[in-house]
């Protein structure tokens, strides 16, 4: 503990300038490099399925996606969800449906000829996820007329019901689901027996509604950055504020640029992230502030660059602990956590450092930059106006 005790001298200023150009080129070259890539939405985003499945004994998550890989489910994603003793996993896919847009158009074309006519056609509707489906004809229109149009299209029937009513009967039709199908797929490889419920839970997220969270969060990012900005624009004068400015944008991108090159999932727990990255950043920022502030009394008459070196080094410590500590917690989080929680915590632990160096590297030389520009000018103005009199 002897070196958080004695007092440092590393000469931070000397390195802003490179520090400034590293950061903007890895910016650049990430930005380029997600626009190509772009961001792994995670269902919250692109719309999709969350299931969860249960077992009775342990199953491991590389034999659950050997037996749901068949069916064709893109990028599923598999996690463990919950106690390892829970037999508990999370399957989670990016498909907008068990029918397309097109199958839909299809299908509405059939029930109209099924009806005579589109007129006759009293009442469709297909749920967002296909699954579901409400008909009401203006005629008699049998069941077997009905499951025929199904067949037609290999649509699977799981149930259907009808109203009592002769003359203008209404059919609801549940067809087979995507977890109907990994229902399937694991009792038959697992040998789980009929009896036995292994699907618990089934979400899904239209694509519109994913379109709107992406949206509302990119919003309060930008909220969260605006009133951050308002903070440090009344608690600090001019000299302080851009430098404020420029390193939560700063960390804002790095962030997407981490999301782009890593291929984290990009979900609403990202947007958890962002928003705390900006809340630690200026933390960190203003702890450095403050003891220059600090230091503007106590060491008066000090050269900028020196003054700002000794208020860097004198916060050292405090930083060195501080993320520190954080950083092990989340190292926990990333080899002990789960699948769950592992693309938060790796995207903290990159916004904790990312943080850390821009209050330093990035905020304080905008500062000196402004402070020494200011000094420059007033050290001008004596020499100006003596010539004037003369």
């Amino acid at each position: 503990m002897e070196f958080f005790k004695r007092e440092t001298n590393i000469d931070f200023c000397g390195s802003f300038g490179t520090c400034l150009v590293a950061s903007a080129v890895l910016i650049a070259s990430g930005l380029a490099y997600t626009a190509y890539r772009g961001l792994n939405y995670g269902i919250d985003f692109a719309g999709g399925y969350e299931i969860q499945a249960k077992f009775d004994k342990a199953v491991p998550e590389s034999t659950i996606r050997e037996l749901i890989e068949p069916l064709g489910l893109g990028d599923a994603r598999v996690q463990r969800y919950g106690p390892v003793e829970a037999n508990e996993h999370l399957i989670l896919f990016r498909e907008h449906g068990s029918l397309t847009d097109a199958q839909k158009a299809e299908l509405r074309g059939e029930m109209e000829a099924l009806a005579g006519g589109a007129d006759k056609l009293v009442n469709l509707a297909i749920a967002e996820s296909g699954e579901r489906v409400v008909v009401e004809f203006g005629q008699s229109v049998t069941e077997e007329q009905l499951r025929s149009v199904f067949a037609k299209y290999k649509i699977g029937v799981k149930s259907m019901t009808r109203s009592p009513r002769e003359d203008q009967p209404e059919y609801t039709v549940l067809t087979v689901s995507f977890a109907d199908k990994i229902e399937q797929a694991l009792r038959a490889g697992l040998q789980i027996p009929g009896e036995a419920k292994i699907i618990r839970r089934v979400e899904f997220v239209c694509p519109q509604v994913g379109a709107q969270l992406r949206t509302q969060g990119l919003l309060a990012v930008l909220a969260s950055l605006f009133f951050m900005l308002i903070y440090v624009a009344v608690r600090f004068d001019l000299f302080f504020a851009p430098g404020a400015l420029v390193s939560l944008v700063h960390d804002v991108l790095v962030m997407f640029c981490a999301y782009g090159i890593l291929q984290l999932y990009f979900d609403l727990s990202a947007v958890a992230v962002l928003l705390t990255l900006v809340g630690y950043s200026i933390n960190d920022t203003i702890v450095v502030y403050d003891r220059i502030r600090e230091n503007l009394v106590k060491l008066r008459g000090r050269e900028t660059r020196a003054l700002v070196n000794a208020s860097i080094n004198q916060t050292l410590s405090r930083t060195i602990l501080t993320g520190g500590s954080t950083i092990l917690a989340l190292l926990a989080l990333i080899f002990f956590g789960g699948e769950v929680i592992k693309d938060f915590a790796i995207a903290m632990l990159v916004g904790l450092i990312t943080g850390t160096y821009s209050s330093i590297f990035v905020a304080t030389p905008f500062y000196v930059w402004l402070k020494e520009r200011s000094d420059r000018r007033a050290a001008k103005l004596p020499s100006g106006r003596e010539a004037a009199a003369v």
